[in-house]
């Protein structure tokens, strides 16, 4: 933790030093994210550790419930602040990594923090925020705050009001600004592809990161793990299912069975824990085998 938090601040303190040339953007020293190109038995044991502190860096449990319920203020705001996330995106031309970074954010905040109702202006400051800092993690060049602001927005905000901004979400979010998202996971998964296990092409890389940015807009997909979206996609770009609609698609479909296979997995560890006396617990990494055509998997033991 004291790592992320000395990141975080020295991201903070790096545009306070820059607020005097406002005609420059900010170039960000990015923390490496470790690659899982070493060997295999070192890879599984990366991918167990994630997925076992995964459930750290999602929204709160009853988030999703709250957004199905019909929490209208809620419901609006999550929707204005994605497509302005989205479009902003598009126009600093930042990677599918920094939109699934804000929205990780966003909605880690909203789910543990109320906002007062009626105010449209804070979610607004909000989402600028969430980019702000998912950008100065995700991406080389980093648009000066005020320059930031694109797409026509209702409200404009000062660089202090978008930094104090940052440090409450930070502070929320108690500092974990590497948050394990689906994102995290796909080269692994899309390797697992390979017979050979070879490592997945930029395009197919490219082509999943699309796929998995294009799944935050729905929230039915906010019920399943990091691990259980990645794997999913994996298979279905791997497979070639190219179209995504939410409910009826082919990519939600293989999310439910992953889902279905990895309570089965839960439930079995439970029972052996019970009748074992044993504490220790193996989080379940998916294990393809043969090739995209074949949807079979094992579980890492």
């Amino acid at each position: 933790m004291a790592e992320t938090e000395n990141l975080a601040l020295s991201l903070l303190c790096t545009e306070t030093n820059v607020d005097d040339d406002e005609d420059k953007g900010m170039i960000v020293d990015k923390t490496p994210i470790p690659q899982m190109g070493f060997s295999q038995s070192e890879s599984e044991e990366f991918i167990r550790e994630m997925v076992e502190k995964e459930k750290q860096h999602l929204p709160s449990d009853d988030y999703i419930k709250r957004l199905r319920s019909g929490d209208l203020d809620l419901n609006v705001g999550r929707r204005e602040a994605l497509n302005w996330i989205w479009k902003a995106c598009e126009e600093h031309q930042f990677g599918p990594l920094c939109f699934c970074l804000s929205m990780n954010y966003l909605d880690r905040f909203l789910s543990v923090h109320d906002l007062p109702s009626g105010k449209g202006w804070i979610l607004q400051l909000l989402a600028v925020a969430c980019l702000s800092l998912a950008a100065k993690i995700e991406e080389t060049e980093v648009p000066m705050l005020i320059d930031l602001q694109v797409g026509d927005p209702q409200f404009v905000f000062e660089a202090k009001s978008v930094q104090r901004m940052e440090l409450l979400v930070l502070n929320r979010l108690k500092w974990r600004l590497r948050a394990i998202t689906p994102c995290s996971y796909i080269r692994y998964f899309l390797r697992k592809m390979n017979k050979c296990d070879q490592e997945p092409s930029n395009t197919l890389i490219s082509r999943s990161l699309q796929v998995i940015a294009s799944t935050t807009k729905g929230i039915d997909f906010m019920e399943f793990r990091p691990s259980e979206v990645a794997a999913a996609v994996a298979l279905s770009v791997s497979g070639e299912l190219h179209t995504v609609h939410f409910d009826n698609s082919p990519l939600f479909s293989l999310l439910q069975k992953v889902k279905t296979m990895h309570q089965t997995h839960e439930s079995i560890f439970l029972i052996n824990q019970t009748h074992t006396h044993t504490h220790i617990k193996q989080p379940l990494v998916v294990q393809f085998q043969g090739n995209a055509s074949c949807s079979s998997v094992n579980y890492l033991k």
